[in-house]
């Protein structure tokens, strides 16, 4: 797919329409929702006080693909905020796309009179794309296709640095299918803040997606020390390791409806197992986007190591953050921001 880009930076539907400026304001904010969180379950009066709303926004999800995290992650999200969320999409009662239905279009001028806000998930890569260019509502790309998930990102590297600090100086590896769109993301986003040393870890003779190696050689360009490895084991000496499955055309059929994924099992080099971990001493710290199959084996889940589930609590109030952003009119200003659109 050839990515369009809008001018505007209402959206965030892509790693490159964040800046360094946007990435330092929105873990801030994060930071800042965590800490009210942290003292509220501590029984502590809030740091500031609750910003007084005329009335909750409402963000509406248009979601063609099944998600758990991003979906859930979102609506907790909003309602933290005193914000509603509503279901924009729904394939068993919604018009949209039946024999008896309406167009993209209509629906979307539809959807856009009700809320304030729209999350798009789809299996179709230009979907978050064409709604942005519908509507004037702020938009976010909760994954689209093979093409790319910018919230993940956001919600990974805000785990990498409050879980072991400043990026800049750490050793962080990726073991993953290079067409995983949280795995583009994630790379390229990594641009903003690049680390001392990254390391992919992927199969061997098959070609590296061409948007993965691009975003290895720009942080090759800025200073990254850049590693290839064919075996997880050679990855327990970095800082941070991210892992999924290494064909990940077995979760997009699972995303579609098929339980195909759960009757395939990892190739052992690329599994992580609490045995290898140990036999490495190793103080890795272990992310997983999840959902997870296995190549992260529940071995791990009692070890320090472990950062996968809180990554997950990690992920509200990153998505918080990203919501008062948008809802308060802050545009992204990353490299798609000074890019033409297409024509309509």
């Amino acid at each position: 797919m050839q990515r369009p880009n809008y001018p505007s930076g209402k959206d965030l539907l892509s790693a490159d329409a964040v800046s360094r400026f946007d990435l330092d304001d929105i873990l801030e904010r994060a930071e800042r929702h965590l800490q009210e969180e942290e003292r509220e379950k501590a029984g502590l009066p809030p740091l500031q006080p609750p910003a007084h709303r005329r009335r909750p926004k409402v963000i509406a999800a248009l979601f063609d693909q099944r998600s758990t995290r991003t979906r859930l992650g979102f609506q907790a999200a909003a309602a933290r905020l005193g914000h509603q969320s509503i279901d924009a999409y729904d394939t068993d009662r919604g018009r949209m796309g039946t024999s008896t239905g309406e167009t993209l279009e209509d629906h979307i001028r539809t959807v856009e009179l009700y809320s304030d806000l729209l999350v798009v998930r789809s299996h179709l890569e230009d979907m978050p794309y064409r709604v942005a260019r519908l509507s004037h509502l702020p938009v976010i790309n909760a994954g689209n296709g093979a093409d790319e998930h910018p919230s993940q990102a956001l919600i990974d590297l805000f785990a990498i640095r409050h879980m072991r600090g400043a990026i800049e100086t750490l050793s962080i590896a990726l073991s993953s299918d290079t067409r995983a769109r949280f795995a583009v993301s994630f790379v390229r986003m990594l641009r903003l803040t690049p680390p001392r040393r990254f390391t992919l870890c992927c199969l061997p003779d098959v070609p590296i997606n061409p948007a993965m190696r691009e975003a290895m050689t720009v942080l090759a360009g800025l200073g990254t020390e850049i590693g290839l490895v064919h075996d997880v084991r050679r990855t327990l000496d970095h800082d941070v390791l991210s892992i999924q499955m290494q064909d990940m055309s077995k979760f997009a059929h699972a995303a579609l409806g098929s339980d195909a994924v759960d009757k395939e099992k990892e190739t052992e080099p690329f599994t992580i197992t609490a045995r290898k971990i140990l036999d490495a001493r190793s103080d890795t710290l272990i992310l997983n986007p999840l959902p997870r199959f296995s190549e992260l084996d529940p071995s791990c889940d009692s070890l320090p190591n472990a950062g996968y589930f809180r990554q997950v609590a990690l992920s509200v109030p990153m998505r918080m953050a990203i919501l008062e952003r948008m809802l308060s009119g802050v545009p992204w200003t990353g490299q798609a921001a000074g890019r033409s659109a297409p024509p309509p």
